[in-house]
């Protein structure tokens, strides 16, 4: 037996679309998203534009029929976007559940973010030089299949900004919270509770198997839902790492300004660089006003004052 890897190269605007159509194939929905280069630092330039995105279906599911579906698929996404033909690779059984990790590595995020993952010793160095430091938060993750490993620029940027603004026993509320990664920071940087809610339901296993991995249970609560099905309003801190059009849905459509307190923020990420000028168009047609701006290659974070 084997199981069959499915690649697709494109760039971080490519990377959602592509990832959304090979969804449906993938088990239990699961899609990894790689990007290389140096993970351990801020620099634009230290990540490689090109972002894959990958899928791992078994031997059962390969068929020439598939593949021709998955190329028809990419085809068609290429007409719209510039995407490369998919590569198929097949990876011996044993060998498969650790494809994905190759590339993943301990590496800090910000001054003292250090993100461990589960399977790699605790206290490897992500390089012949940085490691981790006595005064770290150390986030130990494993993001299975779920999206969050702490390497896209959207979540490290969200991850330096709640560095900056989380104070002990503030309320979070991560909406779209994917492996949890944010959850656990938020509450390891001293929030008091944390509210994490995904539609996916693979993203909600993994983000409670992440709390507990993180001894933060008791902090965490994780739902499975959309922003709407969250009652509770008044969070000291709202993020909202997703896409620019669902950040715009949300602010116009789903009131995601009114779930802050007023002297609250909220921090938008997955934005690219051209949509900024749209979401802070949202923002500002609902009362907000953006008060920070963060940028790492051709992406931007914005924080994000209620009226």
């Amino acid at each position: 037996m084997y199981w069959l890897e499915v690649a697709v190269q494109t760039d971080g605007e490519g990377a959602e679309a592509v990832a959304e159509a090979l969804r449906p194939y993938a088990p239990d929905s699961g899609v990894v998203l790689e990007q290389l280069g140096d993970e351990s630092t801020p620099d634009p330039d230290a990540l490689e534009t090109a972002v894959t995105v990958k899928i791992y279906l078994s031997s059962a599911q390969d068929t020439p029929t598939l593949r021709r579906r998955i190329e028809e698929i990419i085809y068609h996404l290429g007409r719209l976007y510039p995407i490369p033909p998919p590569t198929f690779q097949e990876i011996k059984e044993q060998d498969w559940a650790n494809a994905w990790k190759t590339h993943y590595h301990p590496f800090r995020v910000g001054k003292k973010v250090w993100i461990q993952p589960s399977w790699v010793e605790q206290g490897a160095a992500a390089d012949g030089t940085d490691q981790a430091l006595p005064d770290d938060v150390v986030l130990t993750l494993d993001p299975g299949m779920a999206f969050g490993t702490g390497s896209h620029p959207t979540t490290r940027m969200c991850l330096m900004v709640l560095e900056e603004l989380v104070e002990p026993g503030q309320r979070v509320l991560d909406v779209g919270t994917g492996s949890a990664i944010l959850a656990v920071a938020a509450v390891k940087l001293g929030a008091g509770s944390v509210l994490g809610v995904d539609i996916d339901e693979t993203a909600a296993r993994v983000a409670q198997e992440n709390a507990g991995l993180n001894q933060v249970n008791s902090a965490i609560t994780i739902r499975q839902g959309t922003l709407a099905d969250v009652t509770e309003t008044g969070w000291d801190i709202v993020v909202v790492n997703i896409l620019a059009p669902v950040i715009i849905n949300l602010l116009k459509n789903d009131g995601l300004l009114d779930y802050a307190a007023r002297d609250g923020r909220l921090i938008l990420s997955g934005i690219l660089a051209e949509q900024m000028g749209q979401v802070e168009e949202a923002v500002m047609g609902m009362n907000g006003r953006v008060i920070q701006r963060q940028t790492i290659s051709d992406w931007v974070a914005l924080t994000v004052q209620p009226a």
